[in-house]
């Protein structure tokens, strides 16, 4: 058997031990095997990993056997066995939260600091220290960035933001962090985030739309449960979708400018007749005609790119988010619609429901997740 298939095999039975568990606890091994129909070896191997990286518990010994058996050492899924801590870098600081296994915060806290590796770990030392989770405890760390990330090497690309350029971020980090770092983009995250414990909890076909008050436009795409990330992890930029329009006026996409189909729909563009997005939002409230044009316009760009994802990708579902969603309910039967009308493969839109949360949320699944990969 070739290495990618037997470690995919791998990682498949893990995760049908492990919602076995979840599902059945308390449960004993031979009850899993069976179950599963899985050898008993196979699964004590499982378990005592699965143990080991502090997903399951021992629980105690189970009732005796009606032959009058020796008991067996149940086992049972403790979400308080083990935390995640997810760090999100923004342009003023950092944003730490800190949850147990099933996604429960137990501390999220806003620091307006330096980002330095050693004032990173500080910080994350002493969230936990206020959260009263101790070091030992936490499984992993994960980061969210705002820019391009190597999540499998954990370089940043580019982060233009905190002007980073292939900074070997988890190298560096893990200087301080005795324990698993992770990175992943800030997208990608919230992505992971909604379907964590979001709007998209447990959904296998999906796509996330970024949409930020100033030019920040992006997506992530979830395809049969798994994160698209693409040759050089850049899947998802639809900063740069482009029509045949944008071409006659010789509108095309240059690396390092803005995109084209990001100068329509960001919340840069859409102020740029108007103070604030905010008042761009409260004129088309009132009926101001530049204001509906303005937005007539937006819904029509917004509801082209997304048709066009949804004819390619067939998702179950497409969640507007970043800050500019927070002003899209208004519009979204219209948005729904217009999609409707562009594409006959049906999707369903619908804005975040998650707050500033989804991304710390989203890299503490991926950082769990990954952690159950190299068991």
């Amino acid at each position: 058997m070739r290495k990618g298939n037997l470690e995919l095999f791998k990682k498949i039975n893990r995760d049908l031990v492990l919602e076995m568990i979840r599902s059945h606890q308390p449960i004993s091994r031979a009850k899993v095997a069976q179950k599963l129909n899985f050898s008993r070896s196979t699964v004590s191997t499982i378990v005592d990993e699965l143990i080991a990286k502090k997903f399951v518990v021992e629980t105690g010994l189970g009732s005796s056997t009606k032959e009058g058996g020796r008991r067996a050492i149940e086992l049972g899924f403790n979400p308080q066995s083990g935390y995640g801590v997810g760090v999100e870098l923004t342009a003023t600081g950092l944003f730490i939260c800190i949850t147990d296994l099933d996604g429960n915060v137990a501390w999220k806290e806003q620091w307006e600091t330096d980002k330095d590796f050693k004032t990173i770990y500080e910080c994350i030392r002493s969230s936990l220290r206020k959260a009263s989770v101790s070091m030992d405890s936490v499984i992993a760390v994960g980061f969210c960035v705002p820019g391009l990330t190597n999540s499998k090497e954990g370089i940043v690309v580019d982060a233009p933001e905190f002007g980073w350029k292939d900074v070997r971020f988890v190298e560096e980090m893990k200087k301080h962090l005795d324990m698993p770092v992770y990175i992943n983009n800030d997208v990608n995250c919230a992505a992971l985030g909604e379907r964590w414990v979001g709007g998209a909890k447990d959904l296998e076909d999906f796509i996330y739309i970024y949409i930020g008050l100033g030019s920040g436009v992006g997506s992530a795409i979830v395809a049969n449960g798994n994160l698209v990330l693409g040759k050089d992890f850049m899947a998802g930029e639809i900063a740069y979708l482009i029509q045949e329009d944008d071409v006659s006026r010789n509108q095309v996409n240059v690396a390092g400018q803005f995109g084209v189909f990001e100068k329509k729909i960001s919340g840069k563009s859409l102020a740029e007749d108007e103070s604030s997005v905010q008042a761009l939002f409260k004129g088309y409230e009132q009926g101001d005609p530049r204001a509906v044009q303005t937005m007539n316009r937006f819904v029509t760009h917004l509801s082209i790119g997304i048709s066009n994802m949804v004819s390619l990708l067939n998702p179950e579902k497409v969640i507007l988010g970043g800050e500019v969603s927070g002003y899209l309910q208004p519009l979204l039967a219209e948005i729904q619609s217009a999609v409707g009308k562009m594409t006959p493969i049906r999707t369903t839109v619908e804005t975040t429901r998650m707050g500033s949360e989804a991304g710390v949320l989203g890299v503490i699944a991926h950082a769990f997740d990954q952690e159950q990969n190299v068991l």
